[in-house]
């Protein structure tokens, strides 16, 4: 709409744009995602890395199949267990709920557990689905990157720029794929509230990407979403999808 805006009507409008339609999310959270028909099957994976006291994510999306034609996408959040009670007091945001209905998995501590995460990636997680791969932030992610590839082999994890040039791409891929209701999401609360706050900015050549600083809360599971579906739609053809 801005690039509209701006290009064909000469019209000013900000950089900054708030970046999911609320009425096409919902319609997405329709679309049958039974977690029955994913066991086994191959998907993407994005692993979004918090800083130590914070939401961690990981992001799965099943590419579409000879049962159902649209994508699908499954998320995990892990969030400290000792200071989950002051976040909710602090954001007025409902983790406590979230976690009572399962949508969110407390770790041990005070600070994000990634021995935790990894040991229930590679002992629930990984058994269930095929994932073929392994997007990841580069940022701070040294240690839990080493862990994965000693677990799954080198090829497994894959670093992934932040910029504009990465996720701009995808970020439209999914802008597409929420637009023609093709993107069964589950309609997880976690990640409807992040796709609520996702802010996106953009380059003067129509670049996009999400802009955590100008987001009002977190968007880590959008941030995943985008990486996961990356990989996903880079494999699509090969002989790994």
């Amino acid at each position: 709409l801005n690039s509209f805006l701006r290009l064909n009507l000469n019209i000013w409008t900000q950089a900054i744009t708030r970046w999911v339609n609320s009425v096409a999310w919902a319609a997405c959270g329709q679309l049958v995602v039974d977690e029955d028909l994913l066991d086994g099957r191959a998907c993407y994976a994005a692993l979004d890395l918090s800083e130590i006291y914070d939401l961690t994510t990981l992001e799965l999306v099943f590419p579409p199949d000879e049962d159902v034609p649209y994508y699908r996408s499954k998320s995990y959040f892990w969030l400290p267990a000792d200071n989950m009670y002051e976040r909710v007091s602090k954001a007025n945001v409902p983790y406590d709920v979230w976690t009572r209905q399962g949508y969110i998995e407390l770790t041990p501590g005070n600070v994000v557990d990634y021995d935790f995460i990894v040991a229930k990636l590679e002992d629930e997680i990984a058994p269930r689905y095929r994932i073929v791969e392994c997007a990841y932030d580069r940022w701070g992610a040294t240690k839990v990157i080493q862990q994965l590839q000693n677990i799954f082999g080198e090829e497994w994890v894959v670093p992934m720029g932040q910029g504009f040039v990465s996720m701009s791409p995808p970020m439209k891929e999914l802008g597409v794929l929420i637009a023609q209701k093709r993107l069964g999401h589950g309609n997880n609360p976690v990640l409807n509230w992040m796709a609520d706050n996702l802010v996106a900015v953009e380059d003067a050549a129509g670049n996009i990407k999400p802009d955590k600083a100008k987001s009002k809360e977190k968007i880590d599971g959008m941030v995943g979403l985008i990486m996961a579906l990356d990989r996903a739609t880079r494999q699509e053809g090969s002989s790994k999808y």
